[in-house]
């Protein structure tokens, strides 16, 4: 791993001497190093790489925030051909899980090759109007359909691989991959989904029937989306990153996408992870 870059969008001043270490470090290692250019102005690097999300060859991106910082450079990244490292600075940190104290002993770890791959995979999105597909998009937790500033039922129409699922009436609704199980999927009421599985997870938010429930699907399906009401207000919304409006007779068709590798060392467990994030189990360390 000769090409490192390094995303952020924290506030940069309150963790200016980790930034600082992690890029003497990397310098020390002989590494060709990238970085955003908030990131560079903010740390008063004046000659530097810029790294540009989806433009950018990098083997590796070191992304310094939360599950959201790495959220929009994978939505950036036309393809998905490089590894991420998350060093969580933000809330939950399901996916960036190592904390900023233990980054340059991480470090060394990965040029060391002691780590695995955790690969996840994404959906991808296509939205289709008036018969043409008119957007394309990749989402590594969700995508969902919402009404927006009223509160008013939607009505749509989901079918899997043509065949007719159901006609929710709801605020909205959301399609999920595993590793999106714990985002909105969850505070919708959507079951948690070990990471790894090949799934699709349909998940209606707030439905008018208390017979409508999440549903998990194999990941060799297809989902078509038909929006049956007409708002203006109806959003499609791809990892919480990017929104655009839909009309009324607007198909999202949803389908297994590519897919995205992170980097884990040995110790990182993801049922742990599980307990802290959630709180289960409260202080006690030992559960059997």
């Amino acid at each position: 791993m000769k090409r490192v870059a390094i995303a952020s969008r924290l506030h940069l001043e309150k963790h200016e001497k980790t930034f600082h270490s992690i890029v003497r470090y990397l310098k020390k290692e002989k590494k060709e190093l990238f970085l955003e250019k908030r990131v560079a102005d903010l740390m008063k690097i004046k000659k530097y790489n810029e790294f540009i999300p989806g433009e950018t060859e990098v083997d590796l991106v070191l992304v310094l925030g939360g599950d959201g910082t790495i959220l929009r450079v994978v939505n950036k990244m036309k393809d998905i051909n490089t590894k991420f490292f998350g060093i969580n600075m933000g809330h939950l940190g399901f996916l960036s899980e190592i904390p900023p104290v233990q980054i340059t002993k991480s470090l060394g770890r990965i040029f060391a090759g002691h780590y695995t791959i955790d690969k996840r995979m994404m959906l991808q999105i296509n939205l289709e109007r008036d018969k043409k597909k008119i957007n394309k998009f990749h989402a590594l937790n969700e995508v969902s359909i919402t009404q927006g500033t009223l509160s008013r039922l939607i009505t749509l129409k989901a079918k899997v691989n043509g065949k007719k699922l159901a006609n929710y009436r709801s605020d909205g609704l959301i399609v999920s991959t595993p590793t999106g199980s714990t985002a909105y999927n969850l505070s919708a009421g959507g079951p948690i989904v070990y990471p790894t599985m090949k799934a699709i997870i349909i998940t209606p938010i707030c439905p008018h029937s208390f017979n409508q429930k999440p549903i998990v699907i194999p990941d060799n399906k297809k989902v078509s989306i038909l929006v049956a009401s007409d708002y203006e207000t109806i959003n499609l919304t791809i990892d919480g990153q990017q929104s655009l409006l839909l009309k009324n007779d607007d198909i999202v068709h949803v389908k297994l996408g590519s897919s995205v590798e992170f980097i884990r060392l040995p110790n990182e467990n993801y049922f742990q992870t599980l307990r802290q994030k959630l709180g289960w189990g409260g202080k006690v360390e030992k559960l059997y």
